[in-house]
């Protein structure tokens, strides 16, 4: 057999490989070993009472914090998956009104039994600009679309909140910008409670819950958020589990994979700071919006290159790479404060940049901390250097995903591989856009770390030879009753035909 053949022998099977995880989505593959660790302390105490499921999808009620190294953190749920989707359904209004109520009903149906706390199930339903773009009047999402006010100023044109994904100074060429409908976040402490809403939705042809028919599914992205603090991480079992390269160097109480803490509780959006419509003059949601209580959320995987990260860098330098030089921490300390009062100012990121090697931290601090004290649209006050955007993101081993309806444009491999399903809601993309870039070193006042005088390279700049995304895209995130198929009860076909059900509840 020649290379070639051999090469298309593998392409071959990596799809037969693929199309029979599409008969199973819910496989755990390598992440059923979540199952038989159990990390001391990994239950969570029972909540006072059930809680309702709130305005805003991305939350999970009762949060449990917990103090490290003298920092409040959150504990997110263990297990996270995301499901991207093209629409099977005809450009027609009936069918497209029919299966908005088919999706909330089906959503009731495997939310229902649980409550929406870690413990219980989260489920976060986004929209791409393919969907409003195809599926729609362009009239009609133009006059209910969120729209971002200061940028739309300083472009000289009508923006929307929700922008197509760009490619940043550290993307490669081939990363790709997808162009998906819609997108399914599901979390649980329990797989198997994410595995039975699975089957349901996407499987089991007999569930009163099965939506299968009415979409495409076009990846299945699986993956986790370790405990740690204390007890040996899951980030650093599964990865030694999966033979990574560098999995070994992994500290044992790590949350994430690179080694330190994500989830400080003053570096995550309090609130509804993330909605469109909470802070004065972002968007023109306030107060009586149609998105109001949404956001806008951006999904990309990246890979995590753990053997250099930890071969190249001293406990010291990583800890300079990831917050800022003047970062100081003991080899053992994985969670550094991350609150307002811990907000590099552009002064010392511009002396880091005189000094030659930028923290990753210290350049996202100038896009993602309110600039001055600031109360919100609700009436809730926030200091100067609270942050804008409430990170989800979650470590996996999928290499880029756990199943791919296109293995060859999506490179898949059934070789695991350590990596970030990286997940960010705020209030408008652009808010995220700018924060990329300020990671990258092109900083919100244009100041651009990359050319001289500074002249800074990757290879100097934060975490960024350690990391390399292969995918994004933003999605829109209604609020929770207009998560199904937003604006199509608008649609005057609708209004005529449907009005007495068009009411989703």
């Amino acid at each position: 057999m020649t290379h070639d053949d051999s090469q298309l022998g593998r392409r071959a099977f990596l799809k037969r490989a693929a199309g029979l995880a599409l008969g199973a989505v819910s496989a755990r593959g390598i992440y059923g070993l979540l199952d038989t660790i159990h990390p001391a302390g990994m239950a969570r105490a029972a909540a006072a009472g059930v809680p309702a499921r709130g305005r805003e999808q991305y939350a999970v009620e009762n949060i449990e914090v917990i103090t490290d190294n003298g920092v409040p953190v959150i504990i997110p749920p263990l297990y996270h998956e995301i499901i991207t989707a093209t629409i099977s359904v005809a450009h027609e209004t009936g069918a497209l009104f029919r299966a908005q109520r088919r999706l909330e009903q089906a959503l009731q149906v495997v939310e229902s039994p649980y409550a929406p706390v870690a413990a219980g199930l989260t489920i976060v339903v986004g929209w791409g600009l393919p969907y409003f773009r195809s599926y729609l009047p362009s009239a009609l999402v133009d006059a209910m679309m969120p729209i971002d006010v200061p940028y739309s100023a300083a472009s000289g044109s009508r923006q929307y909140a929700l922008l197509d994904a760009i490619r940043f100074p550290i993307d490669r060429d081939e990363m790709l910008l997808e162009q998906n409908d819609l997108v399914f976040l599901l979390r649980s402490d329990d797989q198997s409670i994410i595995a039975a809403a699975e089957r349901a939705l996407f499987e089991d042809q007999t569930s009163s819950a099965y939506i299968g028919d009415l979409f495409g599914l076009t990846s299945v992205r699986k993956g986790f958020v370790g405990r740690g603090f204390g007890t040996r991480s899951v980030a650093k079992q599964l990865a030694l589990a999966a033979g990574v390269l560098g999995a070994a160097a992994i500290p044992d109480d790590a949350q994430l994979m690179m080694g330190f803490t994500s989830t400080q509780q003053g570096a995550l959006a309090p609130g509804k700071l993330v909605n469109f419509e909470a802070l004065p003059g972002v968007t023109n949601q306030w107060p009586a919006g149609y998105f109001v209580g949404g956001a806008t959320m951006h999904v990309s995987h990246l890979f995590e290159d753990l053997s250099f990260w930890y071969g190249s860098f001293t406990p010291g330098a990583r800890t300079a790479r990831m917050f800022s030089p003047r970062t100081h921490a003991t080899p053992e300390t994985v969670t550094i404060p991350n609150g307002a009062n811990d907000v590099s100012s552009m002064q010392q990121v511009l002396s880091d940049a005189n000094a030659g090697t930028l923290g990753h931290n210290a350049t996202l601090q100038q896009a993602n901390r309110l600039s001055a004290a600031t109360t919100d649209n609700y009436g809730t006050p926030y200091a100067k250097g609270t942050p804008i955007s409430l990170r989800g993101d979650f470590n996996t081993l999928d290499n880029p995903f756990a199943w791919s309806a296109n293995v060859d444009l999506d490179q898949w491999s059934d070789r695991p591989a350590p990596g970030l399903h990286f997940v960010i809601f705020t209030a408008t993309s652009q808010q995220f856009h700018r924060m990329k870039l300020a990671m990258d070193g092109v900083l919100p006042d244009g100041t651009n770390l990359r050319q001289a005088p500074y002249s800074i390279p990757d290879s100097a700049n934060g975490i960024n030879q350690a990391i390399r995304a292969t995918h994004r895209q933003n999605f829109l995130i209604p609020p929770r009753a207009r998560r199904s198929f937003p604006l199509v009860e608008l649609l005057p076909e609708v209004q005529r035909q449907f009005l007495p059900l068009a009411t989703l509840g």
